[in-house]
């Protein structure tokens, strides 16, 4: 049995939109068949309650003012009539399900009747258990949990988080303070255009939506219930009656005129969780009305104890979600799911659903930076000095200057193999050689700007790793013109990319990454020292051939570990500038998007992010937070590896790069829209780069290996943070930005706001929501000569995952404008 509320309708919501056999097309009229629907392994009884909601009625107009008692009654009452009805299902194994207010209805209806099983042991309704899902279970969890889960995802603000937990104490039922109730305002306010039930999902209305996969949630599915739903012929065969409404997803008089709402529930599920009956709680993780945040919040206030820790169960090869089982209760969370489960993840919630009528738990089953990452933290590298050396050791400008074989003309790229047509923008691509005596030579790819290159400024691209490429990825992945299709061979139009604003100029270093080369073996030990050496080295080089671009306004951007390129390449250009006024290379700012600043932010914001969005257990991250001192360089306790392990392994089967994106490998894996992210792009990239006739049309030499997304490169030295690096910088007078995708899974937004308040700047434009095409596209705040941008929705590759929201933020980062709030 399946229940929604107060006043929603279970059969258009639960029905017809999440876990029934059907949804309906676009065009309001025919259905397709879910292939995930719940009847597969149950008996699905779908009950509009009270009357006024959907298709249920009285004649009586006072019915219309109900509440929980009236609900549960109306309900037990149905149930026994139904039966008679029905004989067959007379004391057959029942179960009920539900969700959102729907936290009220199950538990006091399965206390009602197991109230009257004790006095009439021969009650037809054989109650096994229930299940509650992105439930209301408690007020003060439920508000509490949401703002929490705000600020954890990167919401809201610090100051206001901070305001509301030293001004709100929501476990009183008195009036809220002054203080309380600005805080709250302005962390409501920063919500609004933001899909209630989805933290990352579009809204229907907005002229950001495109058609979805038929297995994913299309937003305008409401819309096309209501259609079909108040559709004649449709209503006769459901035997709708003559009701005196027409039907509607949701009755807000019926919400509207509640009379009697309990603050909590959870007396009633500890009463259940005594009964002997199955007890689940399960939640969505990006739901944003009833957060998996208030759930969490009201187990703890349970006070039970664990008997199955905190796991990740699988779907398909990929983690589903996690599972806990306490003594008498179930919590079970699900990936990438929103408020309406089964809407967003119909397969992963199926499995769930099974497990819990079954009577199981769920079924539990290198990247390049995290190993890197990992090895940081068993060793100690080398440090190199933040700052560079003193003026009169530092080679002048002339020094860098290298004998060079290639052209601007022969570096010309005519067309690339399988490009589209109609290319406004010009593209150059070839060598620059950084070392005559080693052979040593940085491959670069560059495309003009599609409007005005001449007047356009320079931004440099590098993608960090170490040791990754930054046009295989940057280029052709992320925000380069074009990407690779499924065959590997053509390519299609990048709508956002960023030549659009700028000259882009994407660069592979140090050599052995990408179609960079040595002809000197031990240049392949490389570190940051060198790259930002060979860097300047390239440019000084690149702009002899390019003078065009000499004195133009110029700009480094780079992602992960070019969070020590971008910085230290710049504190080297402005270091060569104080001594040589008249260089050549007109730097104006930075941007470094989820990078790596800082090693102790990147572990305790990892961490925190695995918990605040429900990825690992209370018990590890508590574990981790009294065990682990990661500011500072030694080696860890056995305590907080053990626990450090465990919040690891827990982060098997999730795709490094975004929290809730499907794996390329995965059975799960179906074909995404041709603006979103496709998971297995970056197999695409690998056969069109090393196809001869694109190596042959890019300028590429004779290298030494094939191209690789990322190389095995042997690092030698890195600081364990650069921030006193972005403070020197954001002295100098340049632009300083730093930008993260809010759902990256390897150096998540937890990581750079946590970076951001170790350098203590005073805020200058407080934290506020920006916007693209009608929807919330993040939040900024404006930091004395520093500005953080969060893009809502993008994982580590900001421009793979919302290639307009990124767009939006670099047009605002090259034109020293905030991204636009709302107009």
């Amino acid at each position: 049995m399946n229940l929604i509320g107060p006043g929603c309708s279970s059969f258009g919501n639960g029905g017809m939109v999440e876990l029934g056999p059907f949804r309906v097309n676009e065009d309001g009229k025919t259905l397709w068949l879910n292939p995930f629907a719940w009847n597969k392994v149950a008996n699905v009884l779908f009950l509009e309650s009270p009357a006024g909601v959907g298709f249920s009625y009285s004649n009586t107009s006072s019915d219309y003012t109900t509440g929980d008692k009236k609900t549960r009654q109306d309900s037990f009452t149905f149930l026994v009539n139904w039966m008679e009805r029905f004989p067959e299902y007379k004391h057959r194994d029942f179960y009920i399900v539900g969700e959102s207010y729907a936290g009220h209805y199950v538990p006091q209806l399965a206390q009602l009747i197991l109230s009257h099983k004790k006095t009439k042991p021969n009650l037809v309704i054989s109650l096994q258990g229930i299940a509650t899902g992105n439930a209301l279970l408690d007020d003060e969890t439920w508000n509490s949990g949401s703002y929490d889960f705000y600020w954890t995802h990167a919401l809201i603000s610090d100051e206001v988080h901070e305001g509301i937990v030293k001004n709100c104490n929501f476990s009183t039922e008195t009036s809220t303070s002054e203080a309380c109730d600005k805080y709250t305002s302005e962390a409501d306010s920063c919500q609004a255009n933001i899909y209630s039930y989805n933290t990352y999902s579009q809204l229907c209305n907005s002229s950001a939506y495109t058609s979805l996969p038929i297995d994913g949630f299309d937003p305008c599915s409401n819309d096309y219930v209501d259609n079909y739903l108040n559709t004649i012929e449709v209503q006769k065969a459901l035997n709708v009656r003559d009701i005196p409404h027409s039907w509607e997803s949701c009755s807000t008089d019926i919400a509207g005129y509640w009379q009697d709402s309990p603050d909590t529930v959870l007396p009633i599920f500890q009463e259940l969780m005594q009964s002997g009956i199955r007890v689940w709680i399960y939640s969505g993780d990006i739901d944003h009305i009833l957060s998996v945040t208030t759930s969490r919040y009201a187990i703890n206030k349970i006070k039970t104890p664990v008997k199955t820790a905190w796991y990740p169960w699988s779907f398909h090869g990929e983690v589903g979600g996690y599972a806990v089982e306490y003594l008498n209760l179930t919590f079970v969370t699900v990936r990438g799911a929103g408020h309406l489960v089964p809407s967003y993840q119909p397969g992963r919630a199926l499995t769930m659903f099974s497990s819990f009528i079954n009577g199981t738990l769920p079924p539990g089953e290198v990247d390049v930076l995290r190993e890197f990452l990992k090895a940081r933290r068993v060793k100690t590298t080398n440090v190199i000095s933040h700052g560079v050396a003193v003026a009169e050791k530092q080679k002048s400008v002339s020094e860098f200057k290298v004998p060079q074989v290639g052209s601007k003309e022969n570096d010309k790229i005519s067309a690339l193999p399988g490009q589209p047509s109609g290319i406004n923008f010009a593209q150059y691509s070839g060598y620059v050689t950084v070392n005559a005596d080693n052979g040593r030579a940085l491959f670069y790819y560059l495309a003009e700007s599609s409007a005005d290159p001449t007047t356009k400024p320079l931004v440099l691209w590098l993608n960090g790793g170490p040791g990754c490429s930054s046009f295989g990825n940057g280029g052709m992945v992320e925000l380069g013109p074009f990407r690779v299709n499924k065959d590997g061979k053509t390519l299609w139009l990048n709508q956002f990319a960023w030549n659009n604003v700028a000259n882009v100029l994407f660069l592979e270093s140090p050599a052995g990454v990408g179609f960079s080369y040595s002809n000197t073996s031990s240049d392949y030990t490389s570190g940051d020292e060198k790259t930002r050496q060979d860097s300047f080295t390239f440019l000084i080089n690149w702009m002899e051939r390019f003078p065009e671009y000499k004195n133009r306004d110029f700009y480094i951007v780079g992602e992960s570990y070019a969070g020590h390129y971008v910085p230290q390449l710049a504190q080297l250009i402005l270091s060569h500038k104080k001594s040589e006024p008249n260089l050549v290379i007109n730097l104006q700012g930075i941007a470094t998007g989820n990078a790596l600043l800082d090693d102790e932010t990147s572990y305790s914001g990892s961490y925190d992010f695995y918990w605040s969005h429900a990825l690992i257990s209370d018990e590890v991250h508590e574990g981790i937070v009294k065990n682990c001192n990661f500011s500072t360089e030694t080696t860890t306790s056995e305590a907080c590896d053990q626990y450090t392990s465990e919040a690891h392994s827990c982060q098997a089967n999730i795709y490094s790069y975004n929290t809730y994106s499907q794996l390329c490998n995965s059975s799960a894996y179906t074909s995404l829209p041709i603006d979103g992210f496709d998971p297995c792009s970056a197999d695409y990239v690998f056969n069109y780069l090393n196809t001869a006739d694109v190596q042959k049309a890019l300028n590429v030499r004779d290298i030494p290996q094939s191209w690789e997304s990322c190389s095995d490169i042997s690092w030698e030295d890195s600081p364990h943070t650069v921030l006193p690096i972005f403070q020197e910088l954001m002295l100098s007078g340049i632009r300083v930005w730093i930008y993260s995708g809010d759902i990256d899974h390897i150096l998540p937004v937890t990581t750079s706001r946590y970076g951001i308040d170790k350098i203590k700047t005073p805020i200058k434009t407080a934290w506020y929501p920006w916007f693209f095409q009608g929807e919330v596209g993040g939040y900024a705040v404006e930091y004395q000569n520093l500005t953080f941008v969060t893009v809502r929705g993008a994982g580590h590759f900001v421009p793979s995952y919302q290639p307009g929201r990124a767009l939006t933020m670099f047009s605002s980062f090259i034109n020293g404008t905030l991204p636009p709030g709302f107009n």
